[in-house]
């Protein structure tokens, strides 16, 4: 009886190993389908973050294309005939705001159009500048009597001639400065005002 129960025994063990077996199969399989799960999904982790950066970039581009129709449906709406932008480039061109002045030659050591130094000594330059005198509007009395910009405040360009730099005159003293005509002198002053007395007597005597 006890042969039969280890004969018995060793049957069991003999199935039991095979089932080992066949677990440890399944096993060994199961490792490699994980391997397999884990490819996957890191393929897929690339693919959503390569549709992200697609997503991205399209919803850029809608963006800049909704801006662009805008912009062009803005541009139907204020169009401006190519007349009037020639008549504006002429009028430009025709007040020498974009050549240099005429007196201006090749060669010649000065700059045809003001430096950076002389920007900042002209009108603009000092109006932001608190500390020079005539800003905020107020220039000294003497200035404005004249009719003419203080000397601080005067521009200086290279190319200005010594005629365009010259002061105006104060209406109340272009008097000064005019001369006298041919033949005006005391004596003609005197005549002039015998023959102003004759005149009026005469009237008096008519009434």
């Amino acid at each position: 009886q006890i042969l039969e129960l280890l004969i018995q025994r060793d049957g069991e063990f003999q199935e039991l190993m095979k089932l080992a077996v066949d677990q440890g199969k399944i096993h060994h399989e199961m490792q490699l389908l994980e391997k397999v799960v884990e490819k996957r999904d890191s393929d897929i982790q690339q693919l959503q973050k390569q549709l992200k950066e697609a997503e991205h970039v399209l919803a850029t581009a809608v963006y800049q294309a909704k801006e662009k129709l805008k912009s062009i449906e803005k541009a139907r709406k204020g169009a401006i005939s190519s007349e009037e932008i020639i008549k504006y480039a002429h009028r430009i061109s025709a007040s020498n705001a974009v050549c240099a002045p005429l007196t201006w030659v090749p060669g010649d050591p000065r700059r045809p159009y003001p430096t950076d130094l002389e920007m900042r000594s002209g009108l603009l330059g000092q109006m932001n500048n608190p500390s020079t005198n005539g800003v905020n509007g107020h220039l000294p009395g003497d200035a404005l009597a004249a009719g003419r910009l203080p000397d601080v405040l005067a521009p200086q360009y290279p190319w200005q001639s010594s005629d365009m730099s010259m002061n105006m005159l104060p209406p109340n003293h272009s008097n000064d400065f005019l001369l006298e005509p041919p033949g005006h002198n005391k004596e003609n002053e005197d005549d002039v005002e015998v023959m102003s007395t004759d005149s009026s007597s005469s009237s008096s005597d008519s009434d």
